[in-house]
């Protein structure tokens, strides 16, 4: 994640007008089923918000389902930048500024698409949103290497076991801040349930 950007692999012009359009319609479907709710929410709703198209939101994404799970890959952005900030930190430290940092930003995309996730995902039966390429999933790697390092985590234990178990946290608790009814914001939620999950993690 720290390599650097090749000038042969920057986007050409079309290449960024195209982004630019992919992420319009994202930004324009996400308040669109926040407001209305994924299944009253129709592409042409998406286009008309977002000034574009209809023919071209199927450029960009196969359904809505699929602009939904679009979701995934543009917090992997996030959690990127996050680590980036984070990677000089001791374990503990690590792991609860690496969420506190990423889920404010994560917040902003609204309960209405975290439910349309969980709603949609066991049919999504042709897709691995987990997979382990995921940028999330290589960043708790990270942290939980860190912890190894500082000699707080058994070695016996695989990195990416330790993983999963932080994995499985941040996503329940995303779940429970959809039927959160005290207002509670997502990021203290998060490393709460993180923290004491690190700790737990803690030999």
């Amino acid at each position: 994640m720290n390599k650097p950007t090749d000038p042969a692999s920057r986007p050409t012009k079309r290449q960024s007008q195209a982004q630019k359009t992919k992420r319009k319609l994202y930004e324009a479907g996400i308040r669109a089923i926040n407001e209305q709710g994924f299944h009253a929410v129709t592409v042409e709703d998406i286009t008309t918000a977002a000034h574009v198209a209809k023919g071209s939101f199927y450029t960009h994404f196969k359904s809505k389902e699929d602009l939904v799970f679009s979701t995934l890959a543009y917090s992997d952005e996030i959690y990127a930048q996050a680590y980036q900030q984070v990677q000089e930190l001791s374990f503990l430290p690590m792991i609860t500024q690496f969420v506190r940092l990423s889920y404010p930003e994560y917040e902003k995309r609204g309960k209405g698409i975290i439910r349309a996730m969980v709603s949609n995902y066991f049919t999504q039966n042709d897709q691995e949103y987990y997979g382990d390429d995921r940028v999330l999933l290589q960043c708790l790697r990270g942290i939980v290497d860190r912890g190894k390092q500082d000699g707080l985590l058994d070695e016996r234990i695989s990195t990416n076991e330790y993983a999963h178990i932080l994995l499985s946290t941040m996503i329940g608790v995303e779940i429970l801040w959809c039927f959160d009814k005290q207002g509670r914001s997502l990021a203290d939620m998060m490393e709460q349930a993180v923290r004491v999950t690190a700790r737990g993690m803690i030999r």
